[in-house]
């Protein structure tokens, strides 16, 4: 018997699915609907009772699921039913005997959700039993989504819920997370359990049930609830330390999506530059080389693949990935257009454009995904980035005289005193011809010094760590001795180093072998057959780094992400009797620059250049007439 019945509730989104909760417990019906809602109407039945009779197409994909216990048991519900002709039955049934478990999630669930959720006067937002959102408008528009609601078929009141009859099915749409997911389930690629970005998060999943939005009936003999419809509450560690939920409805996020193939060759790739010491297996049941090795391919072949879209404000210019933080810039950022400033190491690379296509982007429930077969981004931007080492971390790796090479009874360091850290600002002021302060040039800097004899060579060595296996070009960056001294003079009213010393020196790399231990002697440096670097002579109180070019070396192991390093890289100056007028037998050390070989890019013999927030900052050159009262550096 159907009657009708009055109606009290007003609320909002924020209120609704408390007050739901509330409406389940008591099931005070008067309370439910108001005055001014459609003609709701009363079933002496179950909601499924209820489906049978009004939407009897939907209720029998319900029967071939198995959910129409859920719908007959004593559970609120709300259900959203097609009405018979406005979907595709056939269709849904050739699904259902191929994947039973799809037509429950992307179709049954698509159109239930939990509690009594009455058309009433205000909108609000549904959370169906999938988790998808969809919003139902007031009772004047009678809307879930597009759809309309039957109006003579509106809050039927049912004795566990309410039941709506729409003129259509609601579309189904992955999230982010559930589209990874089907592409790896479409894909035929015979490795893809062993190698896919899939594959590789599903590892880290740590789902949890949800007992807030679950239903149980009872306890088993072990006091234990028994779960009739669970709601798990979705978690994945990877995709969290990225900062990409993007299994979460209420998200936001720009994807790209790699096939498996793209995916297993950027994979491939990582792992040649990760080949880690067997030695570190010592004593292990396991192989721990080659599990770091898998981890580290796994993480860079997913590096900067997620977008949040509320943290790209400025998305036509450029794109900044979950993984970008003010403290790394600007890695993890991609430039769409030339900014004014463009960062160095950084290029115009706009992937976007490079993977958008007649069926890119794809319309996700939580953002949208591009789905790509080649990367968008080069190794050199995603993972294989510079070692920059300041002066601070040279001295947090720098190996004392009286210590000797761990793994080995040789002594790289000798001939030396205490280490000296400084760093500040140097300011050059500029005059013009009448003595007026026209403009002034401020660098900031820092050096580690460490003293020798005055007629001794220096001989000092840094650990070098975080490296990948495979070339790098090496470079050092030094302050001239003059400007420790602070020896400058006035010659034709021109302040200039007085001091006017070079530096004259070599270098050794050493690295330990496969079983842990570093060799007798290390490899010399050598940029084609010079194996002596000299830095030019300084001529201008301005210039206070020199960046030299000492090499390439190719690094057999890797040693990222270790705390112990497999590499130093040692230094001497080459002082004689007869250059000592010309060389300083000490050096100031501002840092050690690795970057990167790559043998498409000729440039590896040019100085490092570097940008505005870069570590190192370019010598600038400063024009006009400089007043040695005027130029000072402050130490702090």
């Amino acid at each position: 018997m159907k009657n009708n019945i009055k109606n009290t509730l007003r609320t909002g989104v924020a209120a609704v699915f408390g007050l739901v909760t509330m409406y389940a417990c008591n099931d005070t019906w008067n309370e439910h609907y108001d005055s001014m809602s459609t003609s709701p109407t009363t079933y002496n039945g179950t909601t499924m009772q209820a489906l049978e009779e009004e939407a009897s197409d939907f209720a029998e994909i319900v029967k071939a699921v198995g959910f129409d216990s859920y719908l007959n048991s004593s559970s609120s519900f709300t259900v959203w039913a097609p009405a018979n002709g406005s979907f595709n039955k056939d269709s849904v049934l050739a699904v259902l005997s191929v994947s039973k478990k799809d037509v429950l999630q992307q179709f049954v669930r698509n159109h239930v959700a939990r509690y009594s959720i009455p058309l009433n006067l205000d909108e609000h937002q549904i959370h169906l039993l999938n988790q998808k959102l969809y919003s139902m408008t007031d009772k004047y528009q009678h809307k879930i989504g597009n759809l309309n609601i039957l109006e003579d078929k509106s809050n039927i009141k049912c004795a566990n819920g309410i039941l709506h009859v729409i003129d259509g099915n609601l579309p189904f749409q992955n999230n982010i997370f559930e589209l990874i997911e089907s592409e790896y389930n479409k894909s035929t690629n015979p490795k893809k359990e062993e190698v896919s970005m899939y594959a590789y998060l599903k590892t880290a999943d740590a789902d949890s049930l949800d007992e807030s939005r679950s239903v149980y009936r009872g306890y088993d003999e072990y006091g234990n609830k028994i779960w009739i419809d669970s709601v798990v509450f979705r978690n994945n560690t990877i995709l969290r330390d990225l900062g990409a939920l993007i299994y979460e409805e209420d998200s936001n996020y720009i994807a790209f999506i790699p096939s498996v193939e793209a995916y297993q060759a950027r994979y491939d790739v990582a792992k040649e530059y990760l080949k880690y010491n067997p030695s570190m297996d010592k004593g292990l049941e396991y192989s721990r080389a080659d599990s770091l090795q898998k981890s580290y391919a796994n993480r860079f072949a997913m590096t900067d693949l997620f977008y949040s879209i509320s943290m790209n404000e400025h998305i036509d210019d450029s794109l900044k990935s979950t993984q970008y933080t003010v403290g790394q810039w600007p890695e993890h950022l991609y430039y769409r257009k030339k900014p004014a400033k463009m960062p160095e190491d950084k290029k115009v690379n706009d992937i976007i454009a490079k993977v958008s296509s007649p069926t890119n982007p794809i319309t996700c429930s939580n953002g949208l995904a591009y789905l790509f077969d080649e990367y968008p981004i080069d190794i050199y931007e995603q993972f294989l980035k510079k070692i920059k080492m300041n002066s601070r971390n040279l001295a947090g790796n720098f190996i004392s005289s009286e210590d000797k090479i761990k793994g080995s009874n040789v002594q790289v360091t000798k001939n030396i005193g205490t280490p000296e850290l400084w760093s500040g600002s140097w300011t050059t002021w500029i005059y013009d011809d009448q003595g007026a302060i026209i403009d002034s040039k401020i660098q900031d800097f820092s050096y580690i010094y460490i003293p020798a004899s005055s007629t001794t060579n220096a001989n000092v060595a840094f650990y070098i760590g975080n490296n990948f296996s495979g070339k790098y070009d090496i470079y050092v960056v030094t302050m001239p001795i003059w400007f420790y001294r602070q020896e400058i003079e006035v010659v034709d009213d021109k302040s200039v180093p007085k001091n006017k010393l070079a530096y004259n020196f070599r270098a050794w790399m050493w690295g330990k072998d496969e079983n842990g231990n570093y060799p007798a002697t290390g490899e010399q440096m050598k940029v084609g057959t010079q194996n002596t670097f000299t830095t030019p002579v300084p001529t201008d109180i301005s210039v206070i780094r020199d960046t030299t070019f000492i090499g390439t070396y190719d690094f057999t192991y890797s040693y990222y992400g270790e705390s112990e390093p497999g590499y130093l890289l040692q230094f001497a100056t080459y002082v004689t009797v007869s250059t000592r007028s010309k060389y300083s037998y000490d050096m100031i050390y501002s840092g050690i620059i690795l970057k990167p070989h790559n043998d498409d890019d000729d440039s590896g013999s040019s100085p490092i250049k570097a940008g505005p927030r870069d570590m190192f900052i370019e010598p600038m050159k400063c024009t006009g007439t400089l007043s040695n009262q005027y130029v000072k550096t402050l130490k702090q």
